[in-house]
């Protein structure tokens, strides 16, 4: 039976970027719900870089569209009335559409914070940065706020790769790219907007002998496993789930065909599936870093139980000097400054919060001789505790 003969079917338009693997897993996330869903007759309407009106415009009459790419004014009117659902962010093409409209993307300032959360979980860098596309797409802006923001949460300002006016990946880019990461303190921590950039930024640090030194870690977006085996080294990368984001594409456009006041105002669905698929270009750094965090780790463990230095150097393996040396790199102070920073503020805590007799604080907190640990408070408040707990 002819699809025009049988007014059950609907002819939907699909406009996604193909070359990309995020539009590819789009169209199976689609292809998929459609199957399963709706009788639908799915039209591809594409050609890579170009949206002429031979492709776009033609005698068949649309139901719906799905687009993730922005589209010729002249194809938006003549599709005016038709429900229309676009993957990523608002965009200003589609002027003041209000009707039978919805926008499906992923939580991108999520995927930026995520990304900021993971390189923290490393071990310490000496700098974090961002490098965006040359043209500011949404996403990239978003991604960047995220990232930036939990940066800040911890008290680290981040480095941004401004935009320039040349292509991304040419040579006056990777150049351009070059300075950047030479004059970024290392080791560095570095989340790009997506994986095709990330290729810039790896043949950028190439270039200036930086992925063979271990003093680079590197994160993209998309998990395009054909980009992130072809880098060296091999570019770990944020998965968003872009094929339940396909799929919820059309069941958004399922519910505007049944009633295209659901998308009034033009509203927006989110979803923040993701993972994280590590490869070698976010290995920790070296294996001071690593000898650093596990020390830490431990302190923040057990400062509360008596340990010393020496409990931790025993724990962790290894030359007491050597260590000592890599946690102070790392975190501008000893093993048992740490230790003993961390005990303070826990007595301050049940201090202004219990009634417990001080002798007994002191022996929760780890520290075994009463009148050092007295003395010590002392020296580091201004106050005796007792003279903290009456005035706190």
């Amino acid at each position: 039976m002819n699809h025009r003969q049988n007014k059950s079917i609907k002819n939907i338009g699909i406009v996604l970027r193909l070359s990309y693997a995020s539009g590819r897993e789009l169209l199976h996330g689609i292809s998929s719900f459609a199957r399963a869903n709706c009788p639908w007759s799915l039209r591809l309407l594409f050609t890579e870089g170009s949206y002429g009106s031979n492709s776009l415009i033609d005698d068949e009459k649309l139901d719906g569209i799905i687009t993730s790419e922005p589209l010729p004014a002249e194809f938006l009117l003549r599709h005016r009335n038709v429900p229309l659902v676009v993957i990523g962010a608002r965009a200003p093409w589609l002027g003041r559409r209000r009707r039978g409209l919805t926008f499906v993307r992923n939580d991108d300032r999520e995927i930026g914070r995520y990304a900021a959360e993971y390189l923290l979980s490393l071990g310490k860098f000496q700098s974090f940065g961002f490098v965006p596309t040359n043209i500011p797409y949404y996403c990239s802006i978003l991604r960047r706020e995220g990232f930036v923001a939990h940066l800040g949460k911890h008290g680290i300002q981040a480095r941004n790769f401004k935009e320039t006016p040349y292509s991304d990946g040419s040579s006056e880019d990777i150049q351009a790219l070059q300075n950047w990461l030479k004059a970024t303190p290392k080791p560095a921590a570095i989340m790009v907007v997506h994986d095709l950039r990330a290729t810039h930024v790896l043949k950028a640090a190439e270039n200036v002998n930086l992925n063979r030194t271990s003093k680079l870690a590197v994160i993209g977006v998309d998990n395009d496993e054909l980009l992130c085996d072809f880098t060296r080294p091999q570019l770990t990368s944020i998965s968003p789930d872009h094929i339940y984001e396909g799929k919820l594409a059309a069941r958004e456009l399922l519910a505007l065909l049944s009633n295209p006041l659901t998308g009034s105002g033009g509203r927006t669905v989110k979803t923040d599936r993701k993972t994280i698929i590590e490869r070698e270009s976010s290995k920790p750094i070296n294996l001071g870093v690593q000898l650093a965090s596990r020390a830490m780790s431990i302190i923040q463990r057990d400062a509360l139980k008596g340990i010393s230095p020496k409990d931790v150097i025993t724990e962790i393996g290894g030359s007491r000097r050597l260590a000592d040396l890599r946690f102070r790199e790392c975190y501008d102070k000893s093993m048992l400054e740490v230790i003993l920073e961390l005990r303070l503020d826990a007595v301050k805590h049940k201090l202004e919060t219990t009634t417990i007799p001080i002798r007994k604080i002191l022996e929760s907190c780890g520290f075994n001789n009463e009148s050092n640990a007295k003395h010590f408070f002392k020296r580091r408040t201004g106050m005796t505790m007792q003279n903290w707990r009456n005035t706190h």
